[in-house]
């Protein structure tokens, strides 16, 4: 499917519904309910485990990519990824007899409901899906969510800068675990790739949540180019989804992140050699960096927390302009 074409079917707006019954004198809990902040992502640095590359969001011929499944997952591994989800557009894929002890296949699909604003639809990436699966393109954003996480997948928020969302579009809907930082083949063909603008204001309004940076390939050209990084006990689907389910990951389109942390009241990163180490928090301005000198490479920073902070993340970028971005952690 062609991506533009998703802009001709935007639907009419349709707000949020609050369903509510009584039963036995009681209110019962509208079928939506949901914490009001999500939980924040856990450490990856300070977890248990080894260091997985992630390809979560791929697409094959079973849509619009320009490669069969077979062909594709071998692309990864030959690159050197041990995960990879197929995400086809509405469509699992039967990934029998990929995986091994090395590489792990993964299904899922990206579906695009449309919003109760009006906006172009969401984009949403559903990692572990049974095969088949199926979800139904008319209903409402919030209940394919649902039915997702019934089935026993997780949802994340794909491309927000590329869809053109706002967080009246993002507040539509709870219960996605993760947000795009950077989408390759919206960088590449729209440039419009970078979704940390929306994921601060989403830290801010909605509750912190993971990051994840994605080749979102089509066509082969455009593979290895972003990446998440998994920190999990063991190459398994169970050991894998839990970490991502947990926030276990960074994101990527180059550089290597070995630690970030909250220590004595500052934020500390390590790195592989980076010519900036920025770090982003909550509030005005909302930032600070460090810039090495010439010659002198930075592979380590830390920033001493200012009051009122109630969050921070940490990116690293190197020479070449690549980036790599941690979660955001809660100042305590």
């Amino acid at each position: 499917m062609n991506r533009r074409s998703f802009f001709k079917c935007v639907t009419a707006a349709a707000g949020t519904a609050v369903w509510s019954s009584a039963l036995a004198g009681e209110t019962a809990p509208a079928p939506h309910a949901a914490p009001a902040k999500p939980t924040p992502p856990g450490n990856p640095f300070q977890a248990e485990g080894n260091w997985y590359k992630a390809a979560l969001h791929v697409h094959t011929t079973t849509s619009d990519g320009d490669v069969d499944v077979p062909t594709r997952l071998k692309q990864y591994r030959d690159l050197g990824y041990h995960v990879v989800a197929v995400t086809d557009h509405w469509k699992t894929n039967d990934l029998s007899g990929f995986s091994d002890g090395a590489f792990l296949a993964i299904n899922g699909m990206e579906a695009h409901p449309r919003t109760g604003t009006g906006a172009p639809a969401h984009h949403f990436v559903c990692l572990d899906l049974p095969h088949p699966f199926e979800l139904d393109r008319a209903q409402k954003a919030q209940d394919l969510v649902d039915k997702v996480r019934e089935a026993g997948g997780k949802v994340i928020y794909a491309h927000p800068y590329w869809t053109a969302h706002t967080l009246d579009e993002m507040r539509d809907i709870v219960g996605f675990i993760g947000i795009e930082v950077y989408n390759a083949v919206c960088d590449l063909e729209w440039r419009k790739g970078y979704g940390h603008v929306h994921a601060d204001q989403a830290f801010t309004k909605l509750g912190l949540f993971a990051l994840t940076a994605v080749d979102d390939v089509h066509r082969s050209a455009q593979i290895n180019r972003g990446w998440t990084m998994v920190r999990a006990r063991e190459l398994t689907k169970n050991a894998v989804m839990a970490a991502i389910a947990a926030g276990h990951v960074y994101a990527s389109t180059g550089p290597a992140i070995t630690d970030f942390r909250i220590d004595q009241g500052a934020a500390l990163v390590a790195c592989s050699p980076a010519a900036e180490i920025r770090f982003f928090f909550n509030g005005a301005a909302g930032g600070r960096f460090l810039a090495a000198k010439p010659d002198q490479p930075l592979t380590a920073g830390r920033w001493t927390i200012a009051k009122g902070i109630k969050w921070v993340r940490a990116e690293v970028v190197d020479a070449e302009g690549k980036s790599a971005w941690t979660n955001p952690i809660a100042v305590d």
